[in-house]
């Protein structure tokens, strides 16, 4: 355990020194020497067994393997700041602005509701506004405090990480059903017309399977469209074949203007992702609402 408390305090360290610039400033900010700081900065790198810092006398560069550790360090300090706020007060603050939560509609309806409901009766003082996001841009992100979203997303002004999987499965019209030959096994695909989104467009695989007995299959990225909707349209409109969220299809199933190729075969799942803003200043209870989601989504995956 102590171990463990000395990492924390030396990931905190490190989140300061980039926050201020350099160990020089770091140190005098904190009172401590410069030795002290170095130290313990080697240390952590020699922990995780990456370099965090391209140091120079005047100078300092985060490495890409530091960017990624500086993210889940502020995750970290802010996590710490809302648990010490409500270690104080007992309970969550009441905000005089909502915590505004951004997700695609269909996300939010089918997934987010039940958890929303259930922080905010726990926490009445608390105030979520739902905002409906289907194409996640900067723009888009400045006007939520957490985003929900399907992977891939990417966002420059946020970071992300992964909270549950949703199960999908590869969809075709009737008509374009009825046209082409039935997909076996997932090297069937390959005759194919696929229908893959804008994030995608260099992936040229779909994965099956789970741990182990993982089956990647080569495609051929017919058409692209910018999201999840799009795809379920051209879909729906006999363009092609495309990997969707099963509940997404759900009603046109149970319609017959849809039907799913590989009802046999398990598609990788769909990660749901959450999205904070880098730099704003965070409401109180942003941290404490998107860590209730990622545990609910343990407790009960989508």
């Amino acid at each position: 355990m102590h171990g463990e408390l000395k990492q924390v305090a030396d990931l905190a360290l490190f989140a300061k020194i980039v926050q201020t610039g350099g160990i020089t400033r770091c140190a005098a900010d904190l009172g401590l020497e410069r030795t002290t700081i170095s130290r313990r900065l080697g240390s952590l790198e020699q922990t995780l067994g990456v370099k965090l810092l391209d140091r120079t006398p005047k100078h300092i560069t985060v490495t890409d393997a530091g960017q990624r550790c500086l993210e889940q360090c502020e995750i970290l300090l802010e996590s710490a700041a809302n648990a010490q706020s409500l270690a104080t007060i007992g309970a969550i603050v009441v905000n005089n602005a909502p915590i505004r939560v951004g997700a695609p509609p269909d996300l939010i309806d089918r997934y987010l509701e039940p958890r929303l409901g259930s922080f905010e009766s726990e926490n009445p003082g608390v105030r979520i506004e739902r905002r409906p996001v289907t194409v996640w841009s900067d723009e888009a992100l400045d006007s939520v405090d957490i985003g929900i979203a399907l992977a891939p997303v990417t966002v420059a002004s946020g970071w992300t990480n992964t909270i549950a999987y949703v199960r999908q499965s590869v969809f075709a019209s009737i008509d374009y059903a009825s046209q082409h030959e039935p997909v076996r096994t997932p090297f069937d695909l390959e005759a194919h017309d696929c229908i893959v989104e804008s994030e995608d467009r260099g992936i040229h695989s779909w994965r099956f399977g789970r741990d182990d007995r993982i089956t990647t299959a080569s495609i051929t990225a017919k058409y692209t469209v910018s999201g999840l909707l799009e795809a379920r349209e051209a879909t729906l409109a006999g363009l092609g074949i495309a990997r969707l969220p099963q509940y997404m299809c759900e009603p046109y199933l149970r319609s017959g203007r849809l039907v799913d190729l590989t009802p046999e075969l398990e598609s990788a799942g769909r990660e749901v992702i959450v999205i904070s803003p880098r730099q704003r200043q965070r409401k109180t209870g942003t941290a404490a609402l998107r860590m209730y989601l990622e545990s609910a989504f343990r407790k009960q995956p989508a």
